[in-house]
């Protein structure tokens, strides 16, 4: 089978974390990268012996570029994935998808027109705890749903928004919710499906040298009648956890830090759940930004069969849709004081 050529957008620290995991990947290989600083693709071309482009339209125009992996910052997702899908490429987008909901429909819009796949990601989709949550709650071993909660508990420091783009509303479009709560926010609308209305509060309590929130809280209602709580901060120092709490009929399952922290089912111990338990793991700190590629490359290789076998990958462009619309709304209930409905 003919590999697919995947060129990636932005070289910095997560432009690299995708430059790498697609070297390894079987029927992908990197072709290309592009950024507007030089210095910064030379380890890409030292490490995998890709070509490299100064400007990315060139890289676009590059016949072995079949993939596009977009890695800048998030005010400039949509115009560079629209003219990756007017050039004829595939996209793979890192997250979130935009931080406009019109100009992320808009990019769903024309890669839908121009006959290529758009993928965001949401690589926590793939991490082996949630797998199992999700199809556990699709077979009915929970029972009915009744309530859930985003906790993403962080803490970051001056170094971190020492970066220009970072914690400003053109370039990242929002603070704590949109950059480091939206993993698990969306894991929240994952299984609980589409919100009908929402009511939040943010703020900036500790960082005042950028201009979003540091602090953001919502209570959720589902269109299923199920609610919902969202906790995101970059404040707790020293950084504590990520975690998802599922609270059913049946039983109640609790993932943190991307291991399975708790379950417990009233139909008795569940084999597979018991495999997965790993309550020190998952209470180990959140202290650093770094990150584990085990679950982008499952994200990756699932793009990979998508593009291949001319189906859409398991996260959409439309499924990223959700989680902006819920963080814009959070926001927009935050600022008029008032509940929203989506």
């Amino acid at each position: 089978m003919e590999k697919l050529g995947f060129g990636v957008i932005g070289c910095g620290f997560i432009g690299m974390l995708h430059a790498g995991v697609i070297a390894a990947l079987d029927g992908a290989y990197l072709a290309a990268v592009a950024d507007s600083d030089a210095g910064k693709t030379e380890e890409a071309v030292r490490k995998w012996g890709c070509r490299s482009y100064k400007d990315y339209h060139e890289m676009l125009r590059d016949p072995d570029v079949a993939v596009v992996s977009v890695c800048l910052p998030s005010g400039m997702h949509s115009s560079v994935t629209i003219e990756a899908a007017r050039a004829g490429k595939h996209v793979i987008c890192e997250k979130p998808i935009d931080i406009h909901v019109e100009r992320a429909q808009e990019m769903v819009d024309t890669c839908r027109e121009c006959g290529v796949e758009l993928g965001v990601i949401m690589q926590h989709r793939f991490d082996k705890p949630i797998v199992l949550l999700k199809q556990a709650a699709a077979e009915g071993k929970l029972g009915k749903l009744l309530w859930g909660a985003s906790r993403t508990i962080w803490y970051r420091d001056e170094e971190y928004f020492s970066n220009p783009w970072r914690g400003t509303w053109e370039f990242d479009g929002g603070g704590s919710l949109m950059n480091q709560s939206i993993h698990y926010i969306d894991l929240l609308l994952d299984i609980f499906g589409k919100v009908k209305s929402v009511n939040g509060k943010c703020r900036r309590l500790l960082h005042q040298e950028i201009e979003t929130e540091d602090v953001g809280i919502a209570n959720l209602e589902f269109a299923n009648g199920c609610l919902g709580t969202v906790e995101g901060t970059t404040t707790a120092y020293p950084g504590l956890y990520a975690e998802l709490a599922v609270f059913a009929e049946k039983g109640t399952v609790i993932i943190r830090n991307d291991e399975l922290l708790f379950y417990q089912l009233k139909d008795g111990e569940s084999k597979a759940f018991s495999c997965l338990l790993s309550p020190a793991k998952a209470n180990t700190l959140h202290q650093d930004a770094a990150i584990s590629t085990d679950s982008h490359e499952r994200q990756y290789r699932d793009f990979v069969q998508a593009v291949t076998e001319g189906r859409k990958p398991l996260v959409t462009g439309e499924d990223a849709l959700e989680s902006l619309k819920l963080i814009k709304a959070i926001y927009e209930s935050s600022e008029q004081g008032r509940e929203i409905y989506l």
